[in-house]
C-alpha cells in the first residue's frame, strides 16, 4: 500500500510525522509523494491560527478529491471532530493521542465503505513513549515533551495537546543513541513547552538536566533547543553553548512589547524581565542568534501599545522575528475579549514588524562576512557546485563543493552574502565528526 504523509504546522508536528513514517516503513508500507497516486493520505493538521485551520481543511479536500483514502490527524483533527465526522470522503479522523496507533487504522481502511468515517479524539493526554522515526531531513527532531499547563488567553494548544508530560530520560537517551548511530550530527529537542520537561516525573527533572546528560554522553553531537519560554530559561545553557555542545541559537517567544497586552495575554512576565534576560544572554554569548515570536492585533492593542512594541523590538538586540496576526481561537478567553482589531489594521501592523525583522536579520547576517561557521549539510542546491546547509547559529548557508553528504558537519568560511544566504567554502575536507 502506498501512503503519503503531509504535515502542517510546528516542529512538534514534524517530529510526530517522522514517527508515523517510521512506523509505516517498519510495517512495509511504501511512502510516496502525494503526486505519485498514493492509496492513502495521512494529513497531520495544525490549528494554531485560523489560517492553519483553512490550510488543514484545504489539504483534506485536496486529498479527498484525489480519490484516495484519507486519514486526518493532528491538532485540527483533535479539536474539530464534529465537523470532520460529516466530511464526505474522509475515512478517519483521529486526535493526537492516536497518532501512535495509526497502523491499526490503516489496517481497517479496506473494510470501510466510502461513506464511513471513524473518529477518535477523546483524550489528548497520552503518555509519551519511545517511537519509531524516519525522516529525510539532515537534522533529527526529538520530541521530548508534549502538552502545556499554561493558560495563555489566546492559545488553543493546551486543548489540542493536553497537559504537559515528558519522555522518560531513558527513552530520550535511547533515541539520541539511535540518531547518532544513523549518522545525525544535530538533534533538535522539541516539544510544545519543553521548558516544563521533567516536572511530571516522580523525581523532578528539567530541560537543562536532560541536555547535560545528552551532551555528556555524546559530546560530538550538537543539540538545538527549539524554543523556550523566557521565564524558564536556565543560564546553565550558556556554558554548554560556549563549549559548542548546544547551538549558538535560542528562540525565546516575547509575543508583545506592551506590558498591558502581555497582561491580557496572561504571559506571566513583563518587558523589563525579557529585556534583562536577552541582554544578560548576549553579555555572555555576544555572537548568539536570538529569535522571537510576536503577536500583533491582540484585542485592545491600541496604536500606542503597538508603537511601544515596535520601539521595544527596535532597541532589542535580537536577530529575527516571527510575526503573527492575532487569530480568534474557539474556546479561548481572548476570542471573547472586547475591542477586537480589524484585519486591515492587523495586516498593516504585521507588515511593519516583518520589515523590522528583515532589517534585524540582515544586520545579524552581515556580521558573519569572512567568519567561520559550524554547519550541517542539508542537500545539494539547484545551483551546480553548491550544497545547502544550516549553521549552528541558524543561518542559511550555501557551501561551494562537489562532494558533500547530507548530515555531514564541517567548518566553512563565509566568502560573500547573497540576500539571506551566506556563500561559503569548506575550511578543509575533514569533518568535525
Amino acid at each position: 500500500m502506498k501512503v503519503t504523509i503531509q504535515t502542517l504546522g510546528c516542529k512538534v508536528n514534524q517530529a510526530d510525522s517522522a514517527s508515523i513514517e517510521g512506523a509505516l516503513r517498519n510495517n512495509n508500507y511504501k511512502i510516496v509523494n502525494y503526486t505519485d497516486n498514493p492509496d492513502v493520505w495521512v494529513i497531520n493538521t495544525c490549528t494554531v491560527t485560523a489560517k492553519s485551520d483553512h490550510q488543514s481543511r484545504q489539504l483534506i479536500r485536496k486529498a479527498i478529491k484525489s480519490g484516495a483514502k484519507v486519514i486526518a490527524t493532528g491538532c485540527y483533527a483533535q479539536l474539530n471532530s464534529d465537523s470532520l465526522s460529516t466530511t464526505k470522503g474522509l475515512s478517519v479522523a483521529i486526535g493526537n493521542a492516536d497518532k501512535t496507533a495509526i497502523i491499526s487504522y490503516l489496517e481497517k481502511l479496506s473494510t470501510l465503505s466510502d461513506d464511513t468515517i471513524t473518529t477518535n479524539t477523546e483524550n489528548p493526554d497520552s503518555p509519551l513513549t519511545l517511537q519509531p522515526y524516519y525522516s529525510e531531513r539532515s537534522r533529527a527532531f526529538l520530541k521530548i515533551q508534549d502538552g502545556c499547563n499554561f493558560s495563555c488567553s489566546y492559545c488553543t494548544v493546551p486543548l489540542a495537546r493536553g497537559k504537559s508530560r515528558s519522555l522518560s530520560k531513558e527513552d530520550v537517551l535511547t533515541s539520541v543513541d539511535r540518531f547518532v548511530s544513523e549518522g545525525y550530527k544535530e538533534i533538535v529537542l522539541t516539544g510544545v513547552h519543553i521548558g516544563s520537561y521533567g516536572i511530571d516525573f516522580d523525581i523532578k527533572s528539567s530541560l537543562i538536566d536532560i541536555t547535560k546528560k545528552i551532551t555528556l554522553s555524546y559530546p560530538e553531537i550538537r543539540i538545538r533547543i527549539s524554543s523556550i519560554e523566557p521565564n524558564e530559561f536556565s543560564h546553565d545553557f550558556l556554558a554548554l553553548i560556549k563549549k559548542g555542545n548546544v547551538c549558538l541559537h535560542l528562540h525565546i517567544p516575547l509575543q508583545s512589547g506592551s506590558d498591558k497586552v502581555l497582561g491580557m495575554m496572561k504571559r506571566g512576565y513583563r518587558t523589563s524581565f525579557y529585556k534583562q534576560l536577552i541582554n544578560s544572554i548576549l553579555t555572555e554569548c555576544p555572537d548568539i542568534s536570538i529569535g522571537t515570536d510576536v503577536v500583533v492585533g491582540f484585542p485592545g492593542e491600541t496604536d500606542k501599545d503597538f508603537n511601544d512594541t515596535v520601539k521595544y523590538l527596535n532597541d532589542l538586540p535580537i536577530s529575527y522575528l516571527h510575526v503573527f496576526p492575532f487569530s480568534k481561537r474557539p474556546n479561548t478567553k481572548a476570542s471573547n475579549f472586547p475591542n477586537q482589531i480589524s484585519d486591515l489594521i492587523k495586516k498593516s501592523r504585521v507588515k511593519k514588524l516583518l520589515d523590522l525583522g528583515e532589517i534585524k536579520k540582515k544586520a545579524y547576517i552581515a556580521k558573519y562576512l569572512y567568519h567561520d561557521l559550524d554547519v550541517i549539510v542539508e542537500k545539494r542546491d539547484q545551483t551546480k557546485g553548491y550544497y545547502r546547509a544550516i549553521s549552528d547559529n541558524y543561518l542559511k548557508v550555501l557551501v561551494k563543493s562537489d562532494n558533500l553528504r547530507p548530515k555531514e558537519r564541517l567548518m566553512v568560511k563565509v566568502i560573500s552574502i547573497s540576500g539571506s544566504n551566506l556563500i561559503t567554502r569548506p575550511l578543509n575536507d575533514i569533518s568535525i565528526s
